[in-house]
């Protein structure tokens, strides 16, 4: 069963898994799976489909910032899966001996976002560095942040748009709801936060191939989870068919 409390700091919902196939038939196995923010939506429905097909089972997932979980994480948070929005974070918890071998299993593309109702004011990506422009990015720290800065430094306009951030959102969501309430002239998402009530709210502008980032999502295990064949079994369900058509549906790539 999926339950989500209120987003006061992150969305939750709870999620545990049975697993008939490899367990036996009546077993249960909760799970906690701690995730980026911008898995939102596609991991609600992986989780979904698991529960379906596993009657009985709950899951727990919790999605914030991959910096936010990845602290909680060293701070000893109790998880059994982790999926970060990049290598680096993950790749900081796996020399921490906080996860088992990580995994690669979705990408994603940035894009500009701007009021669909709002002023013109930014009609290219080189609009974002015009003085008196407000922009909303995710905090540096966040892989968001990251690589929409590292994105606007390859188009030589890095610290133009710098000058210009108006907020620094705790992640990703964060920036599409700045902008789709008219809080900023544009901001930079991944591709899969346009989902349909988001679009109907912002008009897209794609960047230029120059600007291309690898955005790269990587899962593990928890090094000692606390329910072992069920995070196995939920990594298997986000690396199977089924799971990459749902990210595929929610405009991720699939390696």
């Amino acid at each position: 069963m999926i339950a989500r409390s209120g987003r006061a700091r992150v969305p939750r919902a709870v999620l545990a898994s049975a697993l008939a196939a490899s367990c036996g038939r009546g077993d249960t196995y909760d799970a906690t799976v701690l995730a980026a923010a911008s898995l939102s939506e596609a991991f609600t429905e992986i989780a979904s489909a698991y529960e379906t097909a596993h009657p009985g089972a709950e899951v727990t997932l919790e999605f914030a910032a991959s910096s936010t979980i990845a602290a909680q994480v060293r701070a000893g948070a109790p998880f059994d899966v982790l999926a970060t929005a990049d290598e680096r974070t993950m790749a900081e918890a796996r020399r921490a001996g906080l996860v088992d071998l990580p995994v690669v299993f979705a990408t994603n593309r940035l894009v500009v976002i701007v009021p669909a109702d709002g002023p013109a004011a930014v009609r290219t990506i080189e609009d974002l560095g015009r003085p008196g422009v407000a922009v909303v990015l995710a905090q540096p720290a966040v892989p968001a942040g990251a690589y929409a800065r590292r994105a606007l430094a390859a188009m030589g306009i890095g610290s133009a748009v710098e000058a210009n951030v108006v907020s620094n959102a705790l992640d990703v969501k964060g920036v599409a709801a700045a902008v789709a309430m008219g809080e900023a002239d544009a901001g930079i998402v991944y591709a899969s936060d346009v989902t349909p009530a988001l679009a109907a709210r912002v008009r897209v502008l794609p960047l230029p191939e120059r600007a291309a980032v690898r955005v790269v999502y990587s899962i593990a295990v928890a090094a000692d989870p606390q329910h072992p064949r069920a995070a196995r079994a939920f990594l298997d369900a986000v690396r199977s068919p089924k799971g990459r058509a749902i990210l595929a549906a929610h405009s991720f790539g699939v390696p």
